[in-house]
């Protein structure tokens, strides 16, 4: 019985130190088993702030610097039956702008600016006018170019994404213009001198509207010019005052709550209220 008893004690102690030795084991093999926050694992692990969410920024956007002016060789013939003059040109340009229907108003806005600077050459004052109002150019080719098989290719995005496009003749003169049509050896669009003279007495009675104080401050310096102008006045008049004010000869452009004011409105005609300052864009 006493051997019994010995047996059954060593069995129970070497039981005992198996199941220590076993637990110790488990545990040292869970230890190696729990992930390291700090290892590849973990830091290879994407974050759930995803650039998706959010809007691309400029930075991130494709972007080139605008280039010259298309060369157009041809009135467009889905438009012009015979190659147009330089005035009926310049109604199909302005028809182009009026009747845009998809797009933000303010950004065609620029647009047209960006194709007026263009036109004249002014290569840096439309790749300021682009950057400031935030569009992208991923071409550096404001117009659309057709190519084999139907592609696009050129175009401006602005900061939402929005595409915009412009034909070449939109921006540039085709070379194909012919003169203004003549009767008896007169230009039709060329006035007499009594039709002149009748312009000039009609201008110098139309009233200039009420005298408003306008503030602009101009963009190159941070500072504010006051000038007097009547609400009937072209925004061009506004253009010329400030000029003359600030001492400059360079260009400006006048933005109010992000559109530019066109210098072929009136003042009353824009969204500008009294009170308010005007952004004078200074180019140059």
């Amino acid at each position: 019985m006493a051997t019994r008893v010995l047996i059954v004690t060593k069995g129970c102690g070497l039981s005992r130190e198996s199941r220590a030795a076993a637990t110790d084991d488990n545990e040292g093999a869970a230890r190696h088993a729990t992930p390291d926050p700090s290892s590849t694992t973990a830091r290879g692990a994407p974050s759930r702030t995803s650039s998706a969410n959010t809007p691309t920024e400029l930075i991130d956007r494709p972007n080139q610097p605008l280039r010259a002016a298309p060369t157009v060789k041809h009135s467009p013939p889905q438009l012009a039956l015979t190659p147009w003059t330089r005035s009926e040109l310049a109604r199909q340009r302005e028809a182009f702008f009026e009747t845009r229907v998809s797009g933000r108003p303010e950004m065609w806005a620029v647009m047209k600016q960006v194709s007026e600077l263009l036109r004249s050459g002014d290569l840096k004052a439309a790749q300021t006018m682009l950057d400031a109002s935030g569009a992208t150019c991923p071409t550096g080719k404001v117009c659309v170019e057709r190519r084999r098989g139907g592609q696009k290719k050129g175009g401006v995005y602005d900061d939402k994404g929005l595409l915009y496009e412009m034909p070449g003749w939109v921006v540039s003169d085709p070379e194909d213009l012919v003169a203004e049509p003549q009767i008896e050896g007169k230009d039709i669009n060329e006035e007499s001198d009594d039709e002149i003279d009748a312009e000039k007495g009609v201008a110098m009675e139309e009233k200039i509207g009420d005298m408003v104080s306008v503030r602009a401050r101009l963009s190159d310096r941070g500072t504010d010019v006051v000038v007097e102008m009547g609400t009937n006045q072209k925004v061009s008049v506004l253009v010329k005052k400030v000029q003359e004010k600030a001492g400059i000869e360079q260009k400006i452009k006048f933005a109010y709550m992000g559109k530019i004011l066109e210098e072929n409105k009136v003042l009353s005609q824009t969204s500008w209220k009294e009170g308010h300052i005007l952004n004078a864009l200074v180019f140059g």
